[in-house]
């Protein structure tokens, strides 16, 4: 199974001025700060797939079971189930598997969350959230974008509500008496919505109710700005270890940008890389940029993703997607080198480690354990996708 990214994300056409801002990022560190850490490897985990399973999974959830027990689970949206591992001595311990049709239909899944047995929770990529049970029922359902039918030919609904690309690293995040869910916007940002378009869901959960908080940054997105779609406008979000704000990373931005979630004024703070250099929106606007250049700005630049606590060291871990400056127009986002800065619990630089390409290292699928920080592997000599695999890392003083 291969999973397309943003293959159910449709390209809206946004007439703009041909005059469309240009936004530069510069980053004013550049090459000032100095490492004191690096990420160590320090163990790995492999667990053995069934036929029907494979490699880099859409989803993955880390909970505990009724002995206290610690399970790694995962999605497999080829047979609509979750299946669930011991993680301390990795073995198959069971699978739930929901209808696709029916009322307990639950379609086209792509994540979770697993709040207790009898309370999950998985979202659709038809915009709906089901509430389901162990035993594969659906209990109640929520539609995350109004109402609206996704397959109607009338879009207009996506200037008001959030597409969502849902993953490990962009996870169900729980908060108190609801769950935290952030989306993207599908196309590139008219100026006329900056200010106005929320991005993070907050699901009560009774299913009963949902509301949007948070908009992009004017700054970065304002004045028919052209990033480009998809890859470009991604929100990695993060719960800040007191519960009362989020942190947000953007792809093209040095900073993070942390906002109050009953609030939408977010403060920025840098937390870059020491290598990482200036970043460009496109020149062009949106209906004069052709997918090649869009795909060859990405592939050119340094752009950040994934922001992660690690609640046993006290470390935020950021993922940056490295430049390939001189890379051929088609070269894919997958040749990039995918390298982890490590940051303290205010944010400052402590060193980043290259791992490797993209193609090597799934980091849409990492997490953190009392282990380490776990990063799914692709081994080149996995070739029947036998195992998942996740190499374990933890930082240590240069």
């Amino acid at each position: 199974m291969k999973h397309i990214f943003f293959n159910y994300c449709f390209l809206l056409l946004v007439f703009v001025s041909c005059n469309n801002q240009q936004v530069t990022l510069p980053n004013d560190r550049k090459g000032e700060m100095h490492a004191s850490m690096k990420l160590a490897e320090v163990g790995s985990k492999s667990f053995l797939l069934d036929n029907e399973t494979s490699t880099k999974p859409l989803y993955i959830q880390m909970i505990k079971d009724s002995l206290g027990s610690r399970q790694l689970t995962f999605l497999n949206n080829y047979n609509n189930s979750i299946y669930f591992y011991q993680y301390n001595n990795p073995r198959f311990v069971k699978k739930i598997t929901f209808d696709k049709d029916g009322p307990s239909g639950v379609q086209m899944p792509e994540g979770y969350y697993i709040k207790d047995p009898d309370s999950i929770y998985i979202f659709s990529r038809l915009l709906k959230v089901f509430l389901a049970n162990s035993n594969a029922d659906v209990l109640k359902k929520i539609s995350l974008n109004g109402g609206n039918d996704i397959t109607n030919r009338d879009r207009n609904w996506a200037y008001r509500y959030p597409e969502f690309y849902v993953e490990t690293v962009s996870p169900f995040m729980d908060n108190s008496n609801e769950l935290l869910l952030t989306g993207i916007f599908g196309g590139t940002m008219p100026d006329s919505i900056v200010d106005k378009f929320k991005y993070t869901a907050r699901i009560d959960y009774d299913l009963s109710n949902v509301n949007y908080v948070h908009t992009y940054p004017r700054s970065i997105f304002g004045g028919n700005v052209n990033w480009g779609e998809g890859l470009f406008v991604q929100v990695f979000p993060q719960l800040h270890p007191d519960g009362k704000k989020m942190i947000y990373s953007l792809p093209m931005s040095h900073d993070l940008f942390i906002t109050d979630i009953n609030a939408n004024s977010h403060k920025k703070i840098y937390a870059g890389s020491n290598f990482a250099d200036t970043n460009k929106s496109i020149d062009k606007s949106p209906n004069k940029a052709s997918a090649e250049s869009i795909l060859s700005s990405f592939v050119r630049q340094d752009m950040y993703a994934a922001i992660i606590y690690d609640k046993y060291r006290k470390v935020y871990y950021r993922v940056l997607r490295k430049a390939f400056p001189n890379a051929p127009k088609q070269t894919s986002w997958k040749e990039k080198n995918i390298a982890i800065i490590i940051m303290d619990d205010d944010f400052n630089y402590l060193g980043e480690t290259v791992l490797g390409t993209e193609r090597e290292w799934n980091w849409h699928n990492s997490f953190v354990t009392k282990e380490g920080l776990n990063i799914e592997y692709q081994d080149e000599n996995n070739i029947d996708e036998v195992n998942l695999t996740f190499k374990i890392f933890i930082p240590k003083k240069i």
